[in-house]
């Protein structure tokens, strides 16, 4: 046989060997290789509907009124794959500076440039990419504390005075909020039913949506009982006078010549005072000739105290 004929013979013995040795696994690579192309790469895209969260940031002397954290819907695009996953909450949450230092409303835009987590293989598309926030200046005012009671002490006992340290606190907050906001108050506490003096510390209580942060959030409470009082009216009590002679007294004419006294005190204190120990007296030392108004004096026992005197000036005439 020739030698050229045996050479083109080695050669296609060769060629054809290489193409049957692992023939089946070459086949099959080659059927996964054309699968796993289809499934990764593919012309359509594949879209998320989402939430996105927007922080807002002021300049220092400014404050946002209302919540500073904003949520958008929001539609994510990417190529359609086999990795193909949804964004997580980390990279649709994103930042917009709010350079603005004028009180009112300012408008701002969400991009993509918002969502600086955001990988850059994802599209994303915003129906109302403007979100209007209302902005002021951030002052500090300090506010006095008021307790808040809740229910009444054991019957028999009333409520002398409530103490509350500190009396005052410092709230920072925007301008016009801190403008109209006079008092702060404590969370409710419970006084149903005590029989004595009572402390305690209480939180004050701010609205969720309140732009005021109070830098402290603590005050020391104390309500102080003592037995309950009540009132007593004496009614036409007469004048008694003094600091002047019986002569001079009876040249005065006086309107009236009697008053109403109110007086406060423990039950029983009251039941048994005596009428006698209630006296209104009149100064008649420094009395001029003619029509003139003078306070007139109370005397009453130490353990009693005036609610009300009516009149507490009279008219006094002193006749030539």
């Amino acid at each position: 046989m020739p030698s050229g004929n045996q050479e083109q013979s080695s050669i296609f013995k060769l060629i054809f060997k290489m193409v049957i040795n692992n023939f089946w696994l070459k086949v099959i690579s080659v059927v996964f290789a054309i699968v796993l192309f289809s499934i990764v790469r593919t012309d359509k895209d594949m879209s998320f509907e989402k939430v996105a969260k927007i922080k807002l940031i002021t300049a220092p002397s400014m404050i946002i009124l209302g919540s500073s954290e904003r949520t958008l819907d929001v539609t994510i695009k990417q190529q359609n794959s086999l990795f193909s996953v949804s964004p997580t909450d980390t990279e649709l949450t994103g930042e917009i500076d709010i350079l603005s230092e004028t009180p009112g409303r300012v408008r701002v835009k969400v991009t993509k440039e918002s969502f600086p987590n955001l990988p850059k293989h994802y599209a994303i598309f915003i129906d109302r990419p403007f979100i209007d926030v209302d902005i002021d200046k951030l002052q500090e005012k300090v506010i006095p504390v008021q307790a808040v009671l809740k229910g009444e002490p054991q019957p028999g006992l009333t409520i002398e005075k409530v103490t509350v340290l500190p009396s005052q606190i410092k709230v920072t907050g925007a301008r016009q909020e801190l403008a109209r906001t006079q008092s702060l108050f404590t969370i409710p506490i419970i006084i149903e039913g005590i029989k004595s003096t009572l402390s305690t510390e209480a939180n004050v209580e701010l609205e969720d949506n309140s732009s005021l942060n109070a830098l402290e959030k603590n005050v020391k409470v104390t309500v102080t009982l003592s037995p309950r009082k009540y009132n007593r009216i004496f009614r036409a009590v007469p004048i008694e006078f003094t600091g002047a002679s019986k002569n001079i007294i009876s040249k005065l004419q006086i309107r009236p010549r009697v008053v109403d006294i109110e007086v406060s005190g423990e039950k029983d204190i009251l039941k048994n005072l005596d009428p006698s120990d209630v006296r209104v007296i009149l100064d008649t030392a420094d009395l001029e000739t003619g029509w003139q108004d003078k306070r007139v004096i109370l005397k009453i026992p130490d353990n009693v105290t005036l609610v009300k005197m009516n009149p507490d000036t009279i008219s006094v005439h002193l006749n030539p």
